[in-house]
């Protein structure tokens, strides 16, 4: 056994290095959370200036921009009337089983009740007769009334026990009518949003053709990509010195060692792929086009903190997440963004819904990796 003054010491000992790692420890919370408040003011700054650059923008593209927002607040308010929906069809559902196990217990208390009452109508007063007119030993005629006492106070408990079911009953009968009446409205939400939604898309088909409408020829066409990627590459070197002056110091250790290891961000065929033609073949895809269908998820590659979320000209509602190291990978043309500038996100977290945003044209998932600002090869990342 160790001697009382080492023990002390060790003890002490503990004390201080545990008292100093937990004010390490709040120290380091403490500087993550005001570096992270930094950031999000940083890319408050980037987004407000994106913003500014709306005027650049036609008329064709600035409508797009505003139907392609309000397209994903009403998908996002859809989605979310769905969920509640369905969490309150189950609770209906369960609802309906806990009446249906208490309608049973009911009448299976209701027999049991009947039969002890029956019982003692038809025994209770003979043996009490006999009791008296046989003039027992008092030990046996006070063991007879212990024994109808405890009778008498089962068949009470029995009648709590009923109340307490029908109780329970009518308390379920009630949240049912109010689940009922939740549902209804619900559903009469849903095929609002629905309607919206559907007038909504057309406008945005409207925008489109109106957009390409306002290219007079394939280089007003090229011009208008050039000037998109422009936009990009701008918005991605701000990101950049804003996460070189600014980011918390977490352990992100960049996508250099996963190579052909990550899952895909959506599932679907590839339609156009890194480095082939754009606009026959006067640009290249700096990104690849994943045909994933309207709506489905779209997730993170691997760990990292979102940087930007938001609307970009030609990208539409676009998610960068930031994995350190000068790796960034970008989602883009998404309907609805699922997560905002500063969250963390894992690997196959959802971060949106893949869509058509932006004036694409086109259904899917636009998918980007790159290493210090250059586009890479996404696929090569990929499993």
């Amino acid at each position: 056994m160790m001697p009382p003054r080492r023990l002390l010491i060790c003890l002490i000992t503990f004390l201080v290095a545990f008292s100093l790692s937990a004010k390490s420890a709040n120290n380091n919370k403490a500087q993550a959370e005001k570096e992270l408040k930094i950031l999000k003011a940083a890319i408050s700054d980037i987004q407000k200036e994106l913003q500014a650059n709306l005027k650049e923008q036609s008329e064709a593209q600035q409508k797009i921009q505003t139907i392609d927002r309000a397209l994903a607040q009403a998908t996002t308010e859809l989605r979310q009337t769905r969920d509640k929906l369905s969490s309150a069809q189950q609770k209906l559902n369960q609802l309906k089983v806990e009446q249906q196990q208490k309608i049973t217990l009911r009448e299976k208390q209701r027999k049991q009740l009947a039969a002890q009452l029956k019982s003692a109508y038809i025994s209770g007063k003979q043996e009490y007769v006999k009791l008296i007119l046989n003039q027992e030993d008092p030990t046996k005629v006070s063991r007879m009334l212990e024994y109808f006492r405890y009778l008498n106070q089962a068949r009470i408990d029995d009648i709590e026990e009923l109340q307490e079911t029908l109780k329970q009953l009518k308390t379920i009968e009630q949240e049912i009518q109010t689940t009922l009446v939740s549902l209804s409205e619900l559903e009469k939400n849903q095929k609002e949003q629905q309607a919206n939604q559907v007038k909504l898309k057309e406008q945005q088909k409207v925008a489109l053709q109106q957009l390409k409408n306002s290219y007079s020829n394939q280089n007003s066409r090229l011009s208008k990509l050039k000037r998109d990627e422009q936009e990009l590459g701008k918005v991605i070197q701000s990101i950049e010195k804003t996460l070189r002056q600014f980011a918390p110091k977490q352990s992100l250790t960049g996508l250099g060692k996963y190579k052909n290891k990550l899952q895909r961000p959506a599932q679907g065929s590839l339609l156009s792929r890194y480095g082939s033609n754009k606009l026959g073949n006067r640009l290249k895809w700096n990104g690849v086009l994943i045909g994933a269908k309207e709506g489905d998820m779209v997730h993170a590659i691997h760990h990292g903190q979102v940087v930007f979320s938001d609307w970009l000209r030609g990208y539409g509602l676009l998610v960068i997440v930031d994995h350190g190291q000068g790796y960034l990978s970008l989602y883009g043309q998404n309907q609805t963004l699922m997560k905002s500038p500063g969250d963390w996100v894992e690997a196959g977290e959802p971060v949106a819904t893949s869509g058509g945003s932006g004036g694409s044209g086109e259904t899917g998932l636009y998918f980007e990796i790159r290493y210090k600002g250059k586009p890479q090869n996404p696929m090569a990342w990929i499993k």
